[in-house]
């Protein structure tokens, strides 16, 4: 089903969703790993996770990662590349791996990789220290994975802009992090992604907060917001106007149906977010989508569906047509059954010129 929404950049137009990876019929699961990169105009590296259909139900990162490639902006797609450490590293018995990110600059992806656990009875928790893996021939090969940095945790969000990469980390071993004074923090990489410095600690608590996305807005300041999991009808968001050195925290913005795995992609003349409403769920129902002129004030959104729980764990990617039109690939976990096992959907989001 298509949709379309009157929003505050204009008509956005929801393509109908359809099937990216069929998991229901290969009898897996897809849960995390959902990084997806443009490395050339209209060529796209999209990765995912192969996961348990079992364990926890199939909302797991029990598995491994494989990436697929696109020559015509996600329309269509390669067979399923396996990314060999994602495998070596589960049989040794100790983690497994999702590329929650990655970036492409100068000839060079960057991934970005969570190292999961799998001694608890949660999907992927607690986290060691998260992982970069780089490749120089766009996955044809990969270089030995190298420490991000020295905190647990979990790497949300990355961006490049003027030749440095940025990366946001929630530094605490669990998701629903308990340390009162917990901050996000900024870490940048001036030698495209070979080493990474703490540039900064956001003024953003990460005690009971989830997720995290990064955006540099029209102005040049960058922004990063993180989903409220006491109360997720409100998203933090703390402001730099100084590329990350130093950080003003913004009023909690509001958001009509609430946002949990919030993922933000500028569009057109303004952005777009996805992400799971909230809707006084303890763990949010319902897939959302809303749209902003200036990325700090939202409109009331829409509605995709309003019932399914686990799922919609996403990421989206802004790129180009043929004729220079803006629009947006979105990518994101759906439930096949009723427990947390997932397909890997695709949609595609544009404003009606």
């Amino acid at each position: 089903m298509e949709f379309i929404h009157e929003g505050a950049v204009g008509k956005l137009l929801i393509s109908e969703a359809g099937v990216y990876i069929d998991n229901q019929a290969r009898k897996r699961s897809g849960h995390m790993s959902h990084a997806m990169v443009e490395y050339a105009p209209g060529k796209v590296i999209a990765f995912n996770s192969n996961c348990s259909p079992t364990r926890c139900a199939g909302h797991s990162a029990f598995g491994w990662v494989e990436y697929r490639y696109s020559e015509d902006g996600g329309k269509t797609w390669s067979g399923f590349h396996e990314l060999p450490f994602s495998r070596e590293i589960l049989l040794e018995g100790v983690y497994s791996i999702s590329v929650e990110k990655a970036v492409f600059y100068d000839g060079v992806l960057t991934c970005f990789a969570v190292r999961n656990t799998q001694g608890r009875e949660v999907c992927c928790e607690p986290w060691d220290t998260p992982l970069v893996i780089q490749s120089y021939d766009l996955g044809k090969t990969w270089e030995p994975p190298v420490e991000f940095s020295s905190y647990k945790g979990r790497i949300y969000d990355a961006k490049v802009k003027d030749g440095v990469i940025y990366a946001v980390e929630t530094c605490d071993k669990d998701f629903l992090s308990q340390v009162k004074d917990a901050r996000y923090r900024l870490f940048v990489s001036r030698d495209n992604g070979k080493s990474f410095q703490e540039e900064s600690v956001i003024d953003m608590n990460s005690c009971m907060r989830g997720y995290a996305d990064l955006q540099f807005l029209a102005d040049g300041s960058m922004l990063v917001c993180a989903c409220d999991l006491e109360n997720s009808y409100f998203l933090e968001a703390s402001l730099s106007r100084d590329n990350g050195k130093t950080w003003e925290r913004q009023p909690q913005i509001r958001l009509k149906h609430g946002i949990r795995n919030v993922q933000i992609a500028p569009l057109a003349d303004g952005y777009v977010m996805h992400g799971r409403a909230w809707l006084d769920e303890a763990w949010g129902i319902g897939q959302v989508i809303y749209t902003s002129k200036d990325g700090l004030n939202w409109d009331d959104g829409i509605l995709l569906e309003e019932k399914k729980s686990r799922c919609y764990y996403s990421n989206m990617l802004s790129l180009k047509d043929e004729n220079g039109k803006d629009y947006v690939l979105l990518q994101y976990s759906d439930t096949y059954a009723d427990d947390g096992r997932v397909n890997v959907m695709h949609r595609f989001l544009s404003i009606e010129q």
